[in-house]
C-alpha cells in the first residue's frame, strides 16, 4: 500500500467503483490531510470525505482527523502521522468481522467497536515494531520507525471502564489491564518493556493531539 500501485493506469481505468464500498468517514478534521487511494489517486482529505480499504492517510504538520469506520470503530491521527487502512470486513447483521490498521508513523487513539468485541484476534493495529491485538477497549499510541521508541498506552474509556491489549512482536509478548498502562518498544525484534502507569498530565502531553480528534 505505501509503495503504491505497480500500474496506476491500469487501475485507474477501472473506474469510480472500483475502490468498492467505503469503510468509513471522517467525522473531525483540523488543518491539512491527504488520501491516498489503491489506484494511486492523492486527494485532499477534509470533513465529511469517505475512506476505503486499502487507503493510506497522511497528516501535515498542522493536521489532524478522526474517522468512524463501519463497526463504530473511532481513530484518530495527529500531526505528521501517517496510517494505512489495511482491512475492514463487517457483517452489521451479525456484528462480525475483521479489521486491520497499520499506523506508521504519528500519535494516534482509538475506540475499537463491534469487531473487537467478537474475538482477540479480530482487530489489530501494528506500528512498525509490534502489533496490537485489541480487546474491546481505548487506546492511544505513538508510532516511529524500527530503532525509534513506538509507544503504547491503555486508558479507560468514557464510563470509566477498562479493556485489555496484547503487544507483541518477534521479541515477546506484554499484556496492558490497566488504565494509563503504558509500553515502549523500539525495534522488533526485542520485547515490548515493562508496564509503567502514566500520569493523566503525562497522557495528555503524549497523545493529546490525537485525543482532541
Amino acid at each position: 500500500s505505501l509503495a503504491g500501485p505497480a500500474a496506476p493506469g491500469q487501475y485507474a481505468q477501472a473506474g469510480p467503483g472500483a475502490q468498492g464500498q467505503p469503510i468509513g468517514t471522517v467525522e473531525v478534521s483540523d488543518g491539512d490531510f491527504f488520501i491516498t487511494r489503491t489506484n494511486g489517486t492523492r486527494v485532499r482529505g477534509d470533513k465529511g470525505v469517505e475512506v476505503f480499504q486499502g487507503d493510506v492517510v497522511e497528516t501535515g504538520g498542522n493536521g489532524s482527523l478522526g474517522v468512524v469506520l463501519a463497526d463504530d470503530t473511532t481513530f484518530s491521527l495527529g500531526e505528521d502521522g501517517r496510517l494505512v487502512l489495511d482491512e475492514l470486513v463487517y457483517d452489521p447483521g451479525t456484528e462480525t468481522g475483521s479489521s486491520a490498521i497499520s499506523v506508521v508513523q504519528g500519535v494516534f487513539t482509538f475506540v475499537s467497536g463491534q469487531i473487537a468485541k467478537t474475538g482477540p484476534d479480530a482487530m489489530t493495529v501494528t506500528t512498525p515494531v509490534a502489533s496490537i491485538g485489541i480487546r474491546g477497549t481505548t487506546v492511544a499510541g505513538r508510532a516511529a520507525a524500527e530503532g525509534d521508541t513506538n509507544t503504547i498506552t491503555l486508558l479507560a474509556d468514557d464510563t470509566g471502564q477498562v479493556g485489555e491489549i496484547s503487544i507483541s512482536n518477534a521479541g515477546g509478548v506484554q499484556v496492558l489491564n490497566v488504565a494509563n498502562q503504558t509500553t515502549q518498544v523500539t525495534s522488533f525484534f526485542s520485547s515490548p518493556a515493562a508496564p509503567v502507569v502514566l500520569a493523566a498530565a503525562q497522557v495528555q502531553q503524549l497523545f493529546g493531539s490525537a485525543m482532541q480528534a
